[in-house]
Formats: C-alpha cells, structure tokens, sequence
C-alpha cells in the first residue's frame, strides 16, 4: 500500500514537473519577408481583410463597443475581450500600434510571423484562435499595413491565466505553434471563382470555425466539417448559447440547399436579422458580389453534411 502511495506521488512530481517546464517553450522560427506599406491601395485591401473578411474586431474590437461594433462600426482594435473557459481565462490582445500596450513597438515581420506561423513576438506558440496562417502572401503585407495605418490606442490587456487543464493543455496538444496546412498563394484569388472561395472560407472568414462543433477543452474539430455546431456562448448574454447551422447543401438539414446564389448575396446584402446573431453580419454584408458569389460557389462544392443542430439559440433556464 506504502508503495502504491509513493508511487503515485512519484508520477505526480513527473506530471507537474514536465507540464511546468514546458509552459514557456520558445520557437525559433524567421519572420516572413513582410514590411508595412504607406501605399493607400495596400492599406485598404488591408482594412476589406481585418474588417469585412476576417471580422477582427468581433473578438479584437473593444469591449465596450460591441453594440457599435454590431451596428457596423469600426471600432477600435484595442482588445480586452474575455473567453472564461476550461483552459482559462483568455484574453484578446491589443493590435492597435500603441508603443507600449500594443503592436507599436513589435517589427513587421513579427506580427506577419504570429499569423502565419503561430508564434509571438517573444517566440511563445500562440493559441491557435486566430486562424490566419493561410493568409496570401500579400493580404499578409496588406493586414500589416492595415494594423500600422490605425490610431494608437492605449489599453493594457492583462496575460492569459491558464487554469491546470489549460496547463496541462498547453503543454501538451498545443504545445507547438500551428502553421499553414499547405504553401500559402503569394497573391489572394480573385473573382467569383471556386478557388477564390475556398480561399475566403478556409483562410480569412474561417467559417467552419464556428460551423463545425469544437472540443472546448482543447479547441479541436469534433463534428463534421461545415455541419454545424451547438453550445456557442454568447459573448455579450451568458445567458444564451448559440448554435451555428448546418452550411452544407444536403437537402433536408443543409441550410445552403435553401438559397440560389442570388438569394445568397441577398441574405448576406440584409445582414442580421435575429437581435444578437453572434454571425459577423456587419462585416459580411458588406463583402463585393464577386466575393460573394465565390463563397456560396466553393460551399457548394463542400461535401453535404446530414446534421440538424436546433434552433438558432436557446436560453439557459
């Protein structure tokens, strides 16, 4: 029995040994050849990316304005929003170029670097949330840009605080940074092409980020890709959960059976239509037609997926 116990003990002292000396691993890895540019062209590509494409301000934006942010404001990139979750207590960071609490101080070639390859300025891995790495070689100069271009703001995020299964998490499934899947385009597609909308799907909107059902514990896939998902927190009302639907054409649960492609750009043109929709519709309605038209084109060739996740959202009694 004496034996068991000191055993036991022994393989904790190993557990909490390894998962403590593995909390702060640092990767070498080079920076992309990226530099800021002051041209207009370049920073506005940049802001079409940041703003309408990837929605950076959903989870970036400031807390405080999330009902201007809704409303279609550009809202400052000032972070500070909180995901109390399993693995802890996360924060968003401020990307505005404020030398001292944001981005001012950090090199171009570092932030390209924590898109593209999943590492920070410090060489830690980033949690994998910003889904970016497959960003074209030239929306990754033009998001720079963008990020350079806006007004400093001052706000000072506070660090990341892991409970022990964020812990134990971060020292082992994610323990190293995530890069791209595949060699990135050194120019984004464009035109309602099919390849022009896997890019925007798969690289920048990430839709199937939301729209497939995720471990909440390590943040990995779970569901069928594109097949919706349950359990969404609501970011301002913790009293609701949503539950992103089913985007694949099959015909009975697939909600893109439903739309012809010019009743897709419409429902996109309409934006939100249920008060709360944590869907970034301020963003998205205003995407060009071609961009459009190349998302519901490439959503067509997904694989169809039978999966009914319920209402849109439920109210936790």
């Amino acid at each position: 029995m004496i034996r068991a116990v000191l055993l036991a003990v022994l393989g904790l002292i190993v557990v909490v040994v390894y998962v403590g000396s593995r909390q702060h691993l640092k990767f070498d890895v080079p920076y992309p050849a990226v530099q800021a540019s002051t041209d207009p062209a370049v920073i506005e590509r940049g802001r079409y990316v940041v703003r309408n494409l990837a929605s950076c301000g959903v989870c970036h934006g400031d807390p405080a304005q999330h009902e201007a942010l809704a409303n279609g404001a550009d809202v400052p990139l000032s972070g500070g929003h909180e995901w109390d979750i399993p693995p802890g207590h996360i924060f968003a960071r401020n990307l505005t170029p404020d030398p001292e609490t944001g981005l001012g101080k950090v090199p171009d070639g570092a932030i390209a670097r924590a898109l593209r390859q999943g590492v920070g300025p410090d060489g830690r891995a980033l949690l994998p949330f910003m889904e970016m790495q497959g960003l074209a070689d030239d929306d990754l100069a033009a998001v720079v840009s963008y990020l350079r271009s806006i007004p400093p703001v001052r706000n000072a995020v506070p660090a990341h605080r892991y409970s022990l299964l964020g812990m134990i998490v971060k020292a082992t499934v994610l323990a190293n940074p995530v890069g791209p899947k595949s060699p990135p385009p050194a120019v984004a597609p464009r035109g309602a092409t099919v390849e022009t909308g896997r890019y925007i799907v798969e690289s920048v909107a990430n839709c199937y980020a939301c729209h497939t059902q995720r471990n909440m514990n390590t943040g990995a896939l779970t569901g069928p890709r594109f097949g919706g998902s349950t359990d969404y927190e609501d970011p301002v009302d913790a009293r609701r959960t949503w539950s992103p639907p089913n985007i694949t054409r099959e015909p009975t649960t697939g909600h893109l059976a439903h739309f012809t492609e010019d009743a897709f750009v419409a429902r996109f043109r309409t934006g939100r239509v249920i008060p709360g929709s944590p869907m970034p519709w301020q963003g998205f309605q205003r995407m060009s037609d071609d961009d459009l038209r190349a998302v519901y084109r490439y959503l067509m060739t997904v694989p169809p997926v039978v999966r009914d996740v319920g209402p849109p959202f439920v109210i936790k009694k």
